[in-house]
This record gives structure tokens, sequence and C-alpha cells, in this order.
């Protein structure tokens, strides 16, 4: 269930913008842009998503909504995303030198960084009844969250969105179906305002790859063994609690750095769900941000891949589309 808030989770840079900016209705979400934003937002070619700042929840609440939060950007944005974990350090002043140092332009790439604040709620229900009982009550959880744009290479706001979700308190991050529940929701709906506002041309196009990636810091783990294996499982069921302990205990068992649940335009090469990817040839990767830009210029990169049924391997080009 979701509404509009007008209620601005408040900063004196935030504020600033607001008084410079023109107020807009956007999808559900409000729109805040400065009005020199047009003319320095031209050829927009990457966004970063910067690690969200939540005023609630534990550190592993934190890890679990930046991960969601970086893989609605890949698809949101056909590919064009970084993720903080590529970037040496997220300081504003060194985002521009790490940029350069994946190749990529900060004149021509935007920063959204995520605030967000939940407001705990109860409400009773009223009922039609004689007997003059007790009414029911439903606990909710209503959150916030407001979006800042900037330019890579520039420490001012260019703009900010604002989004409201709610749900029922304790409700799951996400429902049997797959979908975002309350402060997703609200995070999803704020880059997709973000991207109609500030990079327009930047579009999902066809599906990526939705895969379970090990972080740097499991494949760095002074462990071995099956005690690595344990310590790689335990941190895969923090970032990604609603996928089976089976899939992800194969992916912790084995030396591959992606597993399958979604093969999107990977589907044409064979690649299903469950199947469990690495690099080919002593070769990485590199993080999902790193995967999906490389098949967003359209190519292939050399894979090993896994299954129940054997093994086979990916190494090609595919006809570059525009974007």
């Amino acid at each position: 269930m979701n509404r509009t808030s007008r209620a601005t989770i408040g900063t004196a840079g935030t504020l600033a913008v607001c008084a410079l900016s023109t107020l807009a209705g956007c999808g559900g979400a409000i729109v805040h842009k400065r009005g020199d934003a047009v003319s320095l937002i031209a050829q927009i070619a990457a966004v970063v998503s910067l690690p969200p700042r939540l005023g609630f929840g534990k550190a592993a609440d934190q890890r679990r909504v930046a991960r969601r939060t970086g893989d609605t950007l890949i698809d949101a944005t056909g590919g064009h995303a970084i993720l903080p974990e590529e970037l040496p350090s997220t300081d504003p002043l060194l985002i521009a030198d790490g940029l350069r140092a994946l190749g990529e332009d900060p004149a021509h790439t935007l920063t959204f960084s995520v605030i967000a604040a939940r407001a705990d709620r109860i409400e009773r229900i009223a009922v039609s009844s004689s007997s003059g009982g007790v009414r029911p009550t439903h606990r909710f959880s209503d959150y916030t969250v407001r979006l800042d744009v900037r330019l890579a290479d520039r420490p001012d706001i260019l703009g900010s969105i604002e989004t409201f979700a709610t749900a029922f308190t304790n409700a799951p991050e996400i429902d049997s179906q797959g979908r975002a529940v309350g402060l997703q929701v609200a995070i999803d709906e704020a880059i997709s305002a973000a991207l109609r506002a500030f990079a327009p041309h930047l579009k999902a196009g066809a599906p990526f790859p939705s895969v379970v990636e090990v972080s740097a810091r499991s494949e760095a783990s002074a462990l071995s063994g099956a005690l690595a294996a344990v310590d790689k499982l335990r941190r895969l069921q923090v970032l990604y609690p609603e996928l089976s302990s089976e899939d992800l205990a194969a992916l912790a068992s084995s030396n591959a750095h992606f597993l399958i649940v979604k093969a999107g335009r990977l589907a044409s090469l064979g690649l299903a769900p469950g199947d469990l990817v690495s690099g080919m040839g002593g070769q990485k990767l590199g993080g999902r941000a790193a995967f999906a830009r490389t098949l967003a210029r359209g190519n292939i990169p050399a894979m090993s891949v896994d299954r129940a049924g054997g093994r086979f391997l990916i190494g090609q080009t595919l006809v570059a589309q525009s974007q």
C-alpha cells in the first residue's frame, strides 16, 4: 500500500535545494529539481549507488537494503550502474578518481544516495458489533525515503526525490511472489522517479540476469575447507534470506562467483536458474554490476557454467545493441 508523503527527512542542504526547486509529483513520488539541473546532466552514462543510510535496523538490514538497491539500479539503468564496493572510497571527494579508474567519466555520472526513516503506528479496526468487545488492532511501519542526486564530480545536490510506503510491522521484506514490501517499495519508486527526472535515456531494456554474488570479503576469508564454506553460507543467508538454503549452500561450497536466480538475457545462451558461474581460465568476472556493464556493451565474458548435468563453457561477443 503506497501513498505520497510530503514529510521531508530534512537537512539544511535539502531545504536549500527545495527553496530553489520546482515541486512536481512524479509517479507517486515528489521530485525536487534544481532550476539549472537540465543544463548540467546532459549525456549521463552511468549512476553510482552509494550505501543507503537507515535511521533504524541493524548492520545486516543495511547490507540487505544496499544489495537490493544495487540490484534495482542495475536493472533500471539498463546495466549502467556502479556499486560502492567497486570504488576504493565513497568519500565525495574521492569518488571521481575511483570512477576514472573504472574507465567512467565523472562529469557524465550521477550518484544516488538514499536516506530512510521509519515510524511505527497502531490502528484500531472499526467493527460493527453490539457486544462492545475490544476492537482488533493492526501495527504498521511507515517508511519515508529521500534520494539525493548529484554529479559524481560535484558535491552540491542537483535534486531530491521523496517517496513513502507502508507495510504491516514484521512483514517480510520480500513477499511470497518475490515482490518488494515496505521500505524497498519506497526505494525502488525513488530510483525510478530519479532516472525519469535526471537520466531519462538510461532505460531497463532486456532483463539482466538476477544473480547471487559471493562478496569479496567472503572470497578473501582466511578460513579454508568446510569452515570457509560455512562462513560463506552464513554471509549469503544474511544478504539473500528469501532464497533457499539448498541453493545458497551449493554456491557456498563451490568456487563459483555467481548463482543464477533468473537467466534474463542469458537464457538464449543456455543459462538457467541454479547454474553456478565463474570466470574461465583464471579470469575474474568482477562484481554483478561490472558483469551487467559488460552485457550492456553487447559482450559476453568467458564463463565456466556448472550444473547438475555437468559443465559447459561460454565465451562470445553478442551483437552490440544500443542501450
